[in-house]
């Protein structure tokens, strides 16, 4: 090979390997965001109209509101965080923001302003009784956390009081009794909830978990159970027919 050729063909494969790498870059991306960079997952394209949303419109609260949910659900708390404060500040009346913003808060770690915010969203007017049950037992939960039991127990009764029929609700006091040794009310939400759902494999399972470990106490409940009237009511479906 003639010397001043090589010089060349040294500068050809740096050309070709800068190419490689190039090509392999844009390769990974496309794996990753799909062609076009577009989202690829659902939760991906809801966060981007999440986002184009707020950049559409900055001073739309429930805009705010809906990309807070959206970084809380993508696992980016501070930045859900951000949006709720944004939605509070642009509609202060509005409990939503101080939902939104109690859970971001919530999975921060932050049990205290957690506790706080749910608390106010619970207490504010606007909303339908399917967000004050959320908002009562999100705000169960971080009470729990913070060793407040006695607060949690009392969230998760108005969280009944806004939906007493709803299975999910009669489950998830249920379970906050038995891990709190109260065997007896646990077994009687979980009777309660199969009630009204007696398919609910959850509720099935922590009825039986405490007939089988503490029987006396699951008896005295089915036996306190089937002597209220309600109880012994035709269940009503989620179309309203019995």
């Amino acid at each position: 090979m003639s010397p001043r050729a090589l010089p060349l063909l040294r500068a050809l494969v740096a050309v070709l390997i800068v190419a490689i790498v190039v090509v392999a870059a844009a390769l990974v991306r496309q794996l990753v965001v799909g062609s076009g960079g577009a989202p690829r997952t659902e939760l991906e394209r809801a966060v981007a109209a999440a986002e184009e949303a707020v950049r559409g419109n900055p001073n739309d609260p429930q805009a705010r509101v809906k990309l807070a949910a959206a970084y809380l659900e993508q696992g980016s708390a501070n930045s859900a965080i951000k949006q709720a404060q944004n939605a509070i500040r642009l509609a202060p009346k509005d409990p939503s923001g101080y939902y939104i913003l109690g859970l971001a808060e919530g999975k921060s770690g932050d049990s205290k302003s957690a506790v706080a915010d749910l608390r106010k969203a619970g207490t504010m007017e606007g909303q339908q009784a399917g967000f004050y049950q959320d908002a009562y037992v999100a705000l169960a939960h971080e009470q729990e956390k913070a060793g407040d039991l006695k607060g949690a127990k009392a969230s998760l009764d108005k969280a009944i009081d806004y939906g007493p029929e709803n299975a999910l609700l009669l489950y998830e006091r249920g379970a906050f009794a038995e891990r709190q040794n109260d065997w007896y009310t646990a077994a009687l939400d979980y009777g309660w909830a199969l009630q009204y759902v007696p398919t609910y494999q959850v509720a099935q399972d922590g009825l039986a978990r405490v007939k089988k470990d503490h029987p006396a106490e699951a008896k005295k409940a089915a036996a306190d159970l089937s002597t209220d009237a309600r109880f012994n009511a035709p269940a009503v479906s989620a179309t309203g027919t019995k």
